[in-house]
């Protein structure tokens, strides 16, 4: 029988392994077109902060131009976007994925203003 410590450091080491989705994404207000625009690590930690500020109508769990927009038009005007993934390789490091996030959200932040202008 293993102890809850070993336990412990066995779930730590197989969350380490786990292959997570990186990208860009945004929040978008429908009523207005205002967006926060942002790159993670993580974007299942990122649709479960989503998804929880919605079911406990907190806005001030979102980016502060977004929750302003959701405080005057409410949570249920909000979406979420994915934009764009990182296509993770297995030699990828960490710093490797932040990299390429970088110049992802650099590239989406230019497409997004010129086709404000």
């Amino acid at each position: 029988m293993t102890s809850e410590k070993e336990s412990r450091k066995e779930k730590i080491n197989a969350y380490k392994q786990m292959k997570h989705r990186a990208g860009v994404y945004r929040f978008i207000s429908k009523e207005t077109g205002v967006y926060a625009l942002a790159a993670s690590m993580d974007l299942k930690g990122i649709q479960n902060k989503y998804a929880f500020a919605q079911k406990m109508n907190m806005p001030g769990a979102l980016p502060w131009t977004i929750a302003d927009e959701a405080k005057k038009y409410g949570m249920e005007t909000i979406d979420l976007e994915e934009l764009e993934l990182v296509d993770i390789k297995d030699e990828m490091t960490n710093q490797d994925i932040k990299e390429e996030l970088d110049v992802l959200l650099e590239l989406w932040q230019e497409k997004l203003t010129n086709e404000a202008e």
